[in-house]
């Protein structure tokens, strides 16, 4: 019997918490099932079920896909066998029904919290995060039944809930230093968003917590350190060195940071298959629009590709429906549409990207298209003038403009 937990438990927690390995991480699972199943395990159940609830309570590319029906028969389970983590998961998860409280072998959920504060303080990692969680979101509320009503003023209220806050700290911090990466996201949006108007944000804290998890190796919070030293402080040698050493652990995130650090050749040497190979590992798990941008932008221009319109508009297209329709490449995209490169010429969607899109030759240029032409605005030749000259040294516009000259009175003509 393990420490805090059976052997089975205590073994699947080194390899889900304290490492960033997607092998250990499944077979660690696969083992909690069998310890569900066979041996009905009352914390398996719990731990079993964290893997199926997202990144939230696993890192950013594990292997498990998120069933939330799963999660919560686990939990069900896990409750009625007597699991004080399985209690404490279900009230943090809002999973903790009528139904399920009936199941409880515990007299309260106190007594539940009670066990695994005994356990925390004993020094057990797992359980330092979860008693932080319960002061961090103020489940101490129903945990400890409080009312309001209970305090003589609503000052005296405010005051009490920031004092449960400022309790997750010294369990976070614990949690983290002795390995469990997970423990610095809630430990980091403390200091950096701060808690409502209880707790204010602490910017210079919270990349100490950055820095101390980049500094112990953690992937995640290298790739953090990485992306703000590269695109926000402009220490861009700094920032490629602690992203690509998050890259090397699986990070893809931080295949953004390097594969700019090759495209742009300031950090390394300039290499644009290398580049785009990088973008692209991203956009085959999914999920980044920066990716999908970048990969596009290379596929439009054709770096390190042969220049495919098609392939670019794919990608473009995908990085604007991840970013719920806010700006990204649209001007590139925009002409796309606009001029019909690589798909059905839409000149309206193309003007509404062009428009939408931040400044750049490749705006100017297809705007300048746009009113010289005709192409779903009135035509201004004046104005499309206007466009194409700003496009500055983009050749296009270059070669468009070649083709317009001011008559004798003059208004511009198309030669």
């Amino acid at each position: 019997m393990g420490r805090y937990f059976s052997d089975v438990v205590e073994k699947a927690i080194e390899d889900l918490y304290y490492c960033y390995d997607n092998d250990r991480a499944k077979q660690a699972a696969d083992r909690l099932a069998v310890a569900v199943e066979e041996h009905e395990d009352k914390d398996a159940c719990y731990f079993l079920a964290c893997c199926y609830l997202g990144t939230h309570y696993n890192w950013t590319y594990h292997p498990f896909e998120e069933d939330e029906e799963a999660a919560y028969r686990l939990l069900g389970k896990g409750i009625s066998l007597g699991s004080a983590a399985a209690v404490l998961g279900a009230l943090r998860m809002n999973m903790l029904t009528p139904e399920y409280q009936e199941l409880m072998t515990f007299s309260s959920v106190k007594e539940a919290w009670e066990v695994i504060y005994e356990k925390a303080q004993d020094g057990c990692q797992v359980c330092q995060y979860m008693i932080g969680n319960t002061y961090y979101y103020l489940d101490v509320i129903e945990i400890q039944d409080k009312r309001e009503s209970q305090f003589d003023s609503e000052e005296a209220w405010d005051r009490w809930r920031q004092e449960q806050m400022e309790k997750s700290v010294p369990w976070f911090e614990k949690a983290f230093m002795g390995g469990m990466g997970l423990a610095g996201r809630n430990l980091c949006d403390y200091y950096k968003k701060g808690r409502g108007v209880l707790i204010p944000s602490d910017p210079d804290k919270a990349m100490e917590v950055i820095r101390q998890g980049a500094d112990r190796g953690y992937p995640d919070w290298m790739y953090a350190l990485g992306s703000r030293l590269f695109f926000d402080q402009d220490r861009k040698d700094e920032g490629f060195s602690w992203a690509l050493r998050a890259a090397q652990q699986g990070y893809l995130l931080a295949l953004d940071i390097v594969g700019d650090g090759y495209r742009m050749g300031d950090v390394a040497e300039r290499n644009f298959t290398y580049a785009l190979e990088c973008y692209e590992k991203n956009v085959a798990y999914g999920g980044d629009a920066y990716a999908y941008d970048r990969a596009g932008e290379m596929y439009f221009l054709g770096q390190g590709t042969p220049q495919d319109y098609a392939k670019a508009v794919e990608y473009m297209e995908q990085a604007y429906a991840l970013r719920d329709e806010e700006s990204g490449d649209l001007d590139k995209l925009g002409l796309c549409y606009l001029m019909g490169y690589g798909c059905d010429q839409n000149v309206e969607r193309g003007k509404q990207f062009l428009e939408q899109g931040e400044d750049s030759w490749y705006k100017n240029y297809g705007l300048g298209m746009m009113y010289t032409q005709g192409m779903g605005v009135a035509k201004d030749i004046e104005k499309g003038i206007g466009y194409l000259r700003a496009a500055g040294d983009f050749e296009p516009a270059k070669k468009e403009l070649s083709r317009y000259k001011k008559g004798f009175f003059g208004g511009w003509k198309r030669i």
